[in-house]
């Protein structure tokens, strides 16, 4: 891939960054660190990225390991909840895909679905039984969204408000205006919403990104080798990283030196 930054957002864990920060690579190579945390925006779930996070977040990770934990006692609950619907899934099915997963989610419970051939696709999955309001579907505790962008602000990280589409709102421009004023300071403008059969909309959200000022990111949200982007795919102009990065630097951070390289 001819690529000249690449971002590691991992839901609600910092667990990846050490080793994507210090494996063996281009010396041009520009690594960003993120995150994704799950949080609740006026009743929808909502997920806000945050780039440039520095190696000693010591707020943020513990705020994310309450996070993790709520994602782990929600998934044996999803699991008989697929059960009582008819859909046996044994220990066997499980395993290989949670293999050196500290924090299983939708995405692990979909990818199972679909390899015991109940769906056959991760959209089907979320249609018909992961997604908010569907049979399987169990919520979990996550922060506010506003309390989210005040702490990535607190650790010098550039908070950005992920596939906003997705969250079934009609005034995405008052919502985008409230979390400004929040400290929001970006939002994904590039993003395949195929796999959650919505029509994308991009230039919707890029026209209110530039009204708002807001840095325009983009991403592959991709959850593995079988999921349904390859990494990579969704790419955004190199500029774009280095906004992240003097936004991060405005906050008080160092992205340049945050992460000790092995």
């Amino acid at each position: 891939m001819d690529l000249g930054g690449i971002a590691l957002t991992d839901h609600d864990t910092l667990d990846g960054l050490p080793e994507f920060m210090t494996a063996d690579g281009p010396a041009w190579l520009v690594r960003v660190p993120g995150v994704e945390i799950s949080t609740y925006y006026r009743g929808r779930e909502t997920h806000i990225l945050g780039y440039f996070v520095p190696e000693h977040a010591k707020n943020l990770k513990k705020q994310l390991l309450y996070l993790e934990e709520s994602r782990k006692k929600r998934f044996p609950k999803m699991l008989r909840k697929l059960n009582d619907l008819g859909i046996t899934i044994a220990q066997d099915d499980i395993e290989p895909v949670l293999r050196g997963v500290k924090a299983p989610g939708r995405p692990h419970l979909a990818r199972v679905l679909v390899m015991k051939g109940i769906v056959k696709d991760y959209a089907e999955a979320f249609d018909t039984y992961l997604g908010e309001g569907k049979p399987a579907y169990v919520q979990r505790d996550m922060m506010d969204t506003k309390e989210a962008i005040a702490l990535l602000r607190h650790e010098s990280a550039v908070p950005v408000l992920a596939h906003p589409l997705t969250m079934g709102i009609d005034n995405l421009r008052g919502v985008l205006t409230d979390l400004r004023e929040a400290g929001l300071q970006g939002v994904e403008v590039k993003y395949i919403y195929d796999h959650v059969h919505i029509s994308s909309n991009g230039e919707q959200v890029q026209e209110a990104a530039r009204g708002l000022q807001l840095i325009e990111t983009g991403g592959s949200d991709h959850h593995g080798d079988d999921s349904r982007c390859i990494l990579g795919e969704v790419t955004v102009p190199l500029e774009i990283v280095d906004a992240l990065k003097q936004a991060s630097e405005d906050l008080g951070g160092e992205p340049a030196h945050a992460w000790a390289r092995a």
